[in-house]
C-alpha cells in the first residue's frame, strides 16, 4: 500500500516549490496523512485542474510511489519533483513519454536510486518525440547499430533500397542475416521518413554518437566501385549519458542501460 508519509513529503515539496501553500496548510498534512486519497487531493490542490485530469495526475503520482519499497521512499528534491508533476498534469495515458516522467519522478523519491534522477533528464524528456524514444530503444538493444544513408543526403533508405545495396555485396547468408539484424529498424517508426531528423536530434541531445571503430562487417559491405548514389554504411551507438538516461527513465532497464525491443 502507498505510504501516506511519502506522498506527504512529495506533495509538500511540490507545493512549496510552487509557493502556493501557506504554513497553516502545510501543518494540516499530518491531520490527513492516514487518508491517501485526501492527502493527494490536498497537496495537488494548487494545480486547480478539472476533476478527470486531477484523478489522472493522482494516479501517475501513486504509480511512481508504488514502485519504491516503503523503506526506500524519501522526500524528493523540489527542483526535480515540481517540474515533473507540472508536466504530468496534461500528459495522456498510455503515452511512452508519460512513462518517462513517471519513472523519473519515482527515481527522485527512491533513496537507493535518487542519484539517477539527474535534473538534465527532465529537459531531455521534454524534447523527445515518441519516434525518437523508439529509435533510442533500438540503438540501446545492441552494442552498435548499422545505419544506411546516401552520401551527403538526409534521406530515409526504404527496404527496397537497402536490399539493393546488400545484394551488391559479397555476403554469405549468415553474414547477411547478421548485418540485417544489426541494421536500424526504420519501419518500427510511425514516420520512418523522418529518421534522419531524429538521428540528428538524438545526437544533439547527447544520447547517441558515431561509433569510433569500424563496423564488424566493414570489408564485406564495401562496394567495389564507388557510387555516391548508393547507400553508405556506418555505425552508431548509445552514449554513456544516453544509457544513464534510459536507466533512470525507463522501466526494467539493466544496470548498463541496455534495453530489449519495445
Amino acid at each position: 500500500m502507498t505510504d501516506p508519509q511519502a506522498i506527504v513529503a512529495s506533495g509538500v515539496a511540490v507545493a512549496q516549490a510552487a509557493g502556493t501553500l501557506v504554513p497553516d496548510t502545510v501543518r494540516q498534512v499530518d491531520k490527513f496523512g492516514t487518508d491517501v486519497a485526501k492527502t493527494v487531493r490536498l497537496l495537488l490542490f494548487p494545480f486547480q485542474i478539472a476533476g478527470a485530469l486531477q484523478d489522472r495526475l493522482e494516479a501517475y503520482i501513486d504509480d511512481a510511489i508504488r514502485q519504491i519499497p516503503q523503506e526506500r521512499r524519501i522526500e524528493p528534491l523540489e527542483s526535480v519533483a515540481f517540474p515533473i508533476v507540472e508536466k504530468l498534469r496534461f500528459q495522456p495515458e498510455g503515452d511512452p513519454i508519460t512513462e518517462l516522467y513517471i519513472q523519473l519522478l519515482s527515481r527522485a523519491m527512491d533513496g537507493e536510486r535518487v542519484g539517477e534522477a539527474h535534473p538534465a533528464f527532465f529537459s531531455v524528456i521534454t524534447q523527445l518525440a515518441p519516434d525518437e524514444l523508439i529509435s533510442l530503444h533500438d540503438f540501446a538493444s545492441r552494442d552498435e547499430t548499422l545505419i544506411m544513408s546516401p552520401v551527403g543526403q538526409k534521406v530515409y533508405p526504404d527496404p527496397a533500397w537497402r536490399k539493393s545495396r546488400l545484394d551488391k555485396c559479397e555476403l554469405s547468408a549468415e553474414v547477411r542475416q547478421q548485418v540485417e539484424d544489426e541494421t536500424f529498424r526504420y519501419e518500427a517508426l510511425s514516420q520512418p521518413e523522418l529518421f534522419p531528423v531524429y538521428q540528428e536530434h538524438l545526437q544533439h541531445l547527447g544520447l547517441i554518437e558515431y561509433h569510433n571503430e569500424r563496423v564488424r562487417h566493414y570489408r564485406e559491405l564495401e562496394l567495389k566501385v564507388r557510387d555516391d548514389s548508393e547507400l553508405t554504411v556506418f555505425s552508431m551507438k548509445v552514449t554513456h549519458y544516453g544509457r544513464l538516461f534510459l536507466k533512470a527513465c525507463v522501466k526494467n532497464v539493466s544496470s548498463n542501460g541496455s534495453t530489449t525491443d519495445m
